[in-house]
C-alpha cells in the first residue's frame, strides 16, 4: 500500500487554484502520471470513464468534484493501481493524500513506484500553483 500526503503553500488566489485544479480536461496538463483522460459525466460533478497512465497501462477511474470542501477525487477502479487520490484546497494550502495498493507485478518494486507518485505528485501541485501565479500576472 502507498500511503503519503504532499502539501504546498500558494499566495494566489484560492477560488483561482480551485478553479484550474478542478478542471477535468487539463487533469494530463498537471498531472503528468494520466497520458489521457477519456471520461464522461455521469451526474452532477462526478465523472467516470478510463485513464491512461504515462506508464504503458489503462485503468478505470471515477472522479468527484465537490465545490463545497474544494476536494477533487481521484477513485481508481480497476487497472494497476486501486485506490484514491485526493486533492484539496484550502486558504494558502494545496494538499493531495494518496492512498493506493498496486497489481502484483508493480508491488514488486513499490518502495520506487511510491518515491516516483510522491514526486510526481509535488509536480503536480507546483505546476497549479505556478498556473495560478501566471493567470494572476495576465490580470485574470
Amino acid at each position: 500500500m502507498i500511503e503519503f500526503t504532499v502539501n504546498r503553500t500558494f499566495n494566489c488566489d484560492q477560488d483561482l487554484i480551485w478553479k484550474i485544479t478542478k478542471e477535468i480536461n487539463s487533469i494530463p496538463k498537471f498531472w503528468k502520471g494520466t497520458r489521457e483522460l477519456n471520461v464522461k459525466e455521469t451526474s452532477k460533478g462526478t465523472y467516470e470513464g478510463t485513464i491512461r497512465f504515462a506508464f504503458p497501462s489503462t485503468g478505470k477511474v471515477k472522479i468527484i468534484v465537490n465545490d463545497n470542501d474544494k476536494t477533487l477525487t481521484f477513485q481508481y477502479i480497476s487497472g494497476p493501481i486501486k485506490g484514491f487520490n485526493i486533492v484539496k484546497v484550502d486558504k494558502n494550502q494545496i494538499s493531495s493524500r494518496w492512498e493506493v495498493s498496486m497489481s502484483l507485478i508493480l508491488r514488486l518494486m513499490e518502495k520506487r513506484n511510491a518515491e516516483h507518485f510522491k514526486l510526481g505528485t509535488e509536480h503536480a501541485l507546483e505546476r497549479i500553483i505556478e498556473e495560478c501565479q501566471t493567470l494572476k500576472q495576465q490580470g485574470i
